[in-house]
């Protein structure tokens, strides 16, 4: 038996059977999880007071600043936005704290320059994972353009703190996020459908505490704990007679 941490489930199995010879009935897949102890909903006005932040609509990038991580399209989503009024801002959580002189991350700055967004995205660099919980609440909308995803922690950290989540219908966010329900999944490099999808959940107060909702008992369901049930259960599939010894994480 073959058991695997992974984001979805189809594409993961499949690659092991393709490229190792893996028997597809003997793979357990069981989901990445996250620690619900740090990662965990906070009121947004606290959030932003916490942060120094002001009031109004506010978006959430976090990650490394890669070619695979679409950030580039995510600032032509912001360009169109603020180019038909609606005065959205961007947080850029990742990359260099001081900017860079070279390399993919200078290349994403010089565009969001040349996008006219000097005022609209601020590159903040790496910040600590303790204080990443105060980015998610305080932002109205987390986005992930991705090109890929093997799992997407970034989308279940938000999530868990209350944060919608748009991100590109790829890879394991396909699965990782609940379309409709804990955000939306839009087309890989469309920052049209981007902009559109972030327009319906800035304009719908009710819509991103319903999603918000939604994403935090959908993280529970994630927990580290509900992650090690299930490796034991996967495990004890080598002994059938064994009974794997199970705490109550109520991950169901």
């Amino acid at each position: 038996m073959c058991i695997l941490l992974c984001g979805n489930e189809q594409p993961c199995r499949a690659d092991l059977v393709r490229h190792y010879g893996a028997a597809a009935d003997r793979i357990t897949v069981v989901p990445c999880g996250v620690d619900t102890t740090l990662f965990s909903p906070m009121e947004e006005a606290e959030a932003r007071a916490l942060l120094d932040l002001d009031t109004g609509p506010l978006l959430l990038y976090v990650g490394r600043i890669a070619p695979i991580k679409g950030l580039a399209t995510l600032l032509d989503a912001v360009a169109r936005l603020r180019s038909v009024g609606r005065p959205v801002r961007l947080l850029v959580v990742g990359g260099e704290t001081d900017e860079p002189r070279d390399g993919h991350e200078a290349d994403v700055r010089a565009y969001a320059q040349r996008l006219g967004l000097e005022g609209a995205v601020a590159f903040l660099g790496a910040q600590r994972q303790e204080d990443l919980p105060a980015y998610y609440a305080a932002a109205d909308v987390t986005v992930l353009p991705s090109h890929y995803e093997s799992f997407g922690m970034v989308a279940l950290e938000a999530m868990a703190c209350g944060s919608p989540v748009i991100a590109s219908r790829v890879g394991g966010l396909t699965t990782t996020v609940r379309d409709g329900l804990t955000g939306y999944l839009v087309p890989e490099g469309d920052p049209a459908a981007l902009a559109e999808r972030i327009v319906r959940v800035l304009a719908d107060r009710d819509l991103r505490a319903a999603m918000g909702h939604e994403g935090v008992r959908w993280a529970t369901q994630h927990r580290w704990p509900c992650v090690a049930e299930a490796v034991c259960r996967a495990y004890a599939g080598f002994a059938p007679r064994a009974t794997p010894h199970l705490s109550a994480a109520r991950c169901r």
